[in-house]
Parts: structure tokens; sequence; C-alpha cells
């Protein structure tokens, strides 16, 4: 069977463009390697999406996007795709199995991005963690360090004060760069610390458990230790796109480059959400793109099916 559309990733932007499709009535075949709906099983809050001014839960806008791709029942392949062969159609390879589409949406996402200091592998799910959601509860009680200073990383800065004897957020930056609103309910919280210019580098522990962090402060030049029972890596993420290498021209930080339809360098392949270049990482950037990728595959599907 040759899919008209095949969409790797089930996060925002991937499930976004499998609701469009479904209602052009395209043959969609998805494919995810974890959990159907990505990151926003991990995602405490969501809180810059339009329509939900006080928020919403990241299992409830999950909850609502899987009910309205799934509503067009279109296939699913619990697996990876390890390589894509352009062509017409195009064909992707799992481990096992092989798969024709006339059209390809890139929507793999991206993953949390490590600190890179000594400590964070050896006290990785020790202490240290990137989920708050699934996490931070485990920590009840303790002083928590949270290294980010963006929208994520307030949000499981507010999340963790409902846990914690105390969190500290710790930005390199000068100051916090979350939207103000974020910005200000960090201020305003009294069991959040907010320190800026500072530098998180190393993690330290005893007992195979993390018990402290080494901080750098920019502004004095000064290096201290500050005990904590838990730290909550926040900083960024790093495209999934190992697997395109050779296939798709990515940018110098391995995200998918793409014009302003989401098109890539190969011809009906489209990138969507946080895998491709420019993304602001938010969700509802991702969910315009994938609409956006599937309307500009419109005419290679429509093409192909009227030949």
């Amino acid at each position: 069977m040759v899919y008209d559309i095949a969409i790797v990733g089930t996060g925002p932007a991937g499930l976004s463009a499998g609701a469009y499709a479904g209602r052009r009535g395209y043959d969609t075949l998805f494919f995810e390697n974890e959990s159907i709906g990505g990151q926003l099983v991990n995602r405490h809050e969501i809180r810059s999406y339009p329509g939900f001014p006080d928020g919403i839960a990241g299992t409830e806008f999950r909850s609502r996007l899987v009910n309205t791709a799934e509503a067009y029942e279109p296939d699913v392949e619990m697996g990876a795709v390890e390589a894509i062969e352009p062509g017409s159609p195009h064909e992707l390879h799992t481990q096992h199995d092989q798969f024709s589409a006339k059209a390809v949406v890139l929507a793999s996402g991206s993953s949390p991005k490590r600190l890179g200091v000594p400590g964070e592998t050896d006290y990785w799910g020790r202490g240290v963690f990137d989920c708050a959601t699934c996490d931070g509860p485990l920590y009840a009680g303790e002083r928590i360090a949270v290294v980010g200073g963006r929208n994520h990383a307030v949000i499981d800065a507010l999340f963790l004060t409902d846990h914690a004897s105390e969190v500290l957020l710790i930005e390199e930056a000068t100051q916090l760069t979350a939207d103000e609103s974020l910005a200000a309910d960090a201020r305003s919280n009294q069991a959040l610390e907010i320190r800026t210019e500072t530098t998180v580098t190393e993690i330290e522990g005893e007992d195979g458990v993390v018990d402290a962090i080494r901080v750098h402060d920019h502004e004095t030049d000064d290096e201290r230790t500050v005990p904590v029972g838990g730290v909550n890596v926040n900083v960024g993420a790093v495209p999934n796109t190992a697997f395109l290498e050779g296939t798709v021209d990515l940018d110098d930080d391995g995200s998918v480059i793409v014009g302003a339809n989401m098109e890539t360098s190969v011809e009906g392949i489209y990138a969507a959400g946080d895998v491709r270049t420019e993304s602001p990482l938010e969700v509802a950037a991702a969910v315009g793109d994938g609409v956006t990728a599937v309307r500009s595959a419109r005419t290679r599907i429509e093409a192909d099916s009227n030949s």
C-alpha cells in the first residue's frame, strides 16, 4: 500500500498534521517510537496556547489532540523510522518493515538537552532529572535546583514549589528569558529563589545520590557549593534528526532546514515543530507547522492521486 502521507512523530506537530490530513481524506500513517503525544505527557501545564488563558494540563491537551487525530482512523506503526529513501513514493524503513508514502512530514520533535557537567551522567535518575511532573513528587521536602530560565523551566519550577521545601531557579543570563507573566509569578513565589548570572559547573553526591551542586556566580566571579536534594535540567532541547543525516539538509545544530511552506531540501518531505530550523519551541507554533506542512503537501498528494 502507498499511503498519501506518512507522519514521523505524534507530538503536537504530528497530531495536528494527522488531523488535517484526516479532514482532507488522506490515507495517513503515523510512526511513533515512544508514547503517543510526545513530550506532552511530561508537561505539567501549557500556558502559551490560545484559548486557555489559565493554562491547560499537558495530559489533557494531549488527549484532545490524540482524540481529534484518531477520529480519522489513521494507521499507527509503533517503532522508530531508521531511514528514509526519497522517491516517488518515498520509502520509510523501520527495523523490520518498509512503508511507502507520497509525502512525508517529519515531526520527530526534540529531546531534552543535557548540561554536560561532571556528575550529571553519574547521578541521572538518582537526583538529576528532566521531567518535573514525573519525578518532582519524589523529592518532597527537598531543596531542588531547576536549571534554566525559559518558559518550560519556570513552569516546572513553579510546579515543584508544591512539593519541595525550596526551589532554586538558576539562569545563566542576566534575567529570566521566560514570558513576563511567568517571570512575575516566579518572582512573587515565596518558595522560589531566582539566581541569575549563575552557571552550574558540577553536580555532587554522596552514597549514590545528589547532595549538592557547584555554581559559578558571573557577577562576583565566585564559585561555591550549594546543598540540594535534586536537580531538574531544563535548558532546552536537541532535535531528533540523527536518522535524517544524509537525507535532508540539516543546520549546524541538527535542525531540519525548511522553507516558509515547511518543505525540506527534498521535494515532498516536510518538517514541522521542534525538529525544524528557527522553531520557537512552542506548542502553538508546532500545531500551526503541522497544518502548514500538510497544506503544502496537498499538491503532490492530489497530483499523484489523479495521475
